[in-house]
């Protein structure tokens, strides 16, 4: 989840930034509207989505209270399932864009919709596979409260992320876009309990 998050950051954290006008295709081989924004560059979104992962790490050392043994095998961890989460992310995003591919003929071949739907489900349950190689490698590395804050830390922090995304995609209001509650969310760096200033 956070890696979807952190990829979502890295690819529109700099959206008031791109140039406006033309057309692309993103990631899932959508086609933008006429006039939205260009997304950034990947390398662009890579060093995004890095600074946010090192921000993560440092208030997660701080929310769970670690020592620098627990933090460094945390951090460890959390990047090697990451990278593997960005990795079947990617695939899934390249065979969306095969399937949507596909889908355009009138009479859609088979035994090209198969091999394509068969990768999503693979990625499908490998993403499972690490969903439960993180739990089991946090029951490794942390205690019980500690893994209670961890799972409490990655709803907040996932949340502020989602706020900073909707405010990066220009929603004019001067305060951080939260929900549709119209809640403000945390600038980056501020956990939960500090208040932004005005």
């Amino acid at each position: 989840m956070i890696a979807a998050a952190l990829t979502l950051a890295g690819s529109i954290a700099l959206a008031q930034q791109a140039p406006r006008g033309g057309s692309y295709q993103d990631e899932m081989g959508l086609d933008a509207p006429p006039g939205q924004w260009n997304p950034p560059s990947k390398e662009k979104r890579e060093e995004v989505r890095k600074r946010v992962e090192a921000i993560r790490i440092y208030r997660l050392t701080g929310a769970l209270k670690l020592d620098e043994k627990a933090s460094a095998q945390l951090a460890s961890l959390l990047g090697a399932i990451d990278l593997q989460r960005r990795e079947l992310m990617d695939q899934n995003m390249d065979a969306m864009k095969e399937l949507r591919s596909s889908l355009k003929s009138p009479h859609p071949s088979e035994s090209k919709l198969k091999p394509i739907l068969d990768k999503l489900e693979k990625n499908h349950r490998e993403m499972s596979e690490l969903k439960d190689k993180e739990l089991k490698g946090l029951k490794d590395i942390l205690t019980v409260e500690q893994r209670a804050r961890y799972f409490v830390f990655q709803r907040d922090f996932t949340r502020e992320i989602r706020g900073l995304i909707t405010s990066a995609q220009g929603n004019g209001q001067s305060t951080r876009a939260g929900s549709s509650s119209g809640r403000a969310v945390p600038g980056p760096g501020m956990g939960a309990g500090q208040s932004q200033q005005k």
